[in-house]
C-alpha cells in the first residue's frame, strides 16, 4: 500500500488509540516471554489492511515483520480449540509383479583371465565352487 495521506493517519490515529492503550496496559501487565494476544494482533491486522502496515506499526509499536506477514495473510493465527487428530487410514497399494533378479558375478584372477556369471537370485551359493576353481592353481 502506499502512503497514506495527513487526512488518512489523522483518522488512523483515532481509529487506533484505543487498541494502542490496550497494547499499552498488556505491555505493562505482561509476563517476561508473554506473545501479544490474538485480540490484539487481530485488531491491528484490521487496521493494517486498510492504512498500511508501517502506519499501525509506528503507533503501537509492533513488530514490522510480524504485522506484515500477517496481514498478508502468511501466518494464520493460531487454532482456537485444540486440532482435531484424524485416524491414519489404511491404504492398499496395488501388487508389483515380482521380477527375477540377477547378479552379475565378474571374476579376474592374476594373470588377467576373467570370468563373467550371470546368477539368478538366490543362487549366489552356486558361485562359489566356481570361484574356487578358477582361482585354483593350474586351472
Amino acid at each position: 500500500m502506499n502512503a497514506i495521506t495527513r487526512d488518512q493517519h489523522e483518522e488512523l490515529k483515532t481509529r487506533i488509540e484505543p487498541l494502542r492503550q490496550q497494547v499499552e496496559a498488556w505491555r505493562t501487565n505482561k509476563g517476561s516471554n508473554e506473545k501479544m494476544p490474538e485480540p490484539l494482533w487481530e485488531e491491528a491486522i484490521a487496521l493494517a489492511k486498510v492504512y498500511g502496515v508501517s502506519p499501525v506499526q509506528r503507533i503501537l509499536r509492533i513488530d514490522y515483520r510480524g504485522l506484515e506477514r500477517r496481514a498478508l495473510g502468511i501466518i494464520k493465527p493460531p487454532a482456537k480449540a485444540a486440532p482435531r487428530v484424524v485416524p491414519p487410514k489404511f491404504v492398499e497399494l496395488p501388487s508389483v509383479p515380482a521380477r527375477r533378479a540377477e547378479h552379475l558375478v565378474e571374476l579376474e584372477d592374476g594373470t588377467g583371465r576373467k570370468l563373467s556369471l550371470k546368477v539368478a537370485a538366490g543362487h549366489l551359493a552356486e558361485v562359489l565352487p566356481l570361484a574356487q576353481s578358477f582361482w585354483r592353481p593350474g586351472s
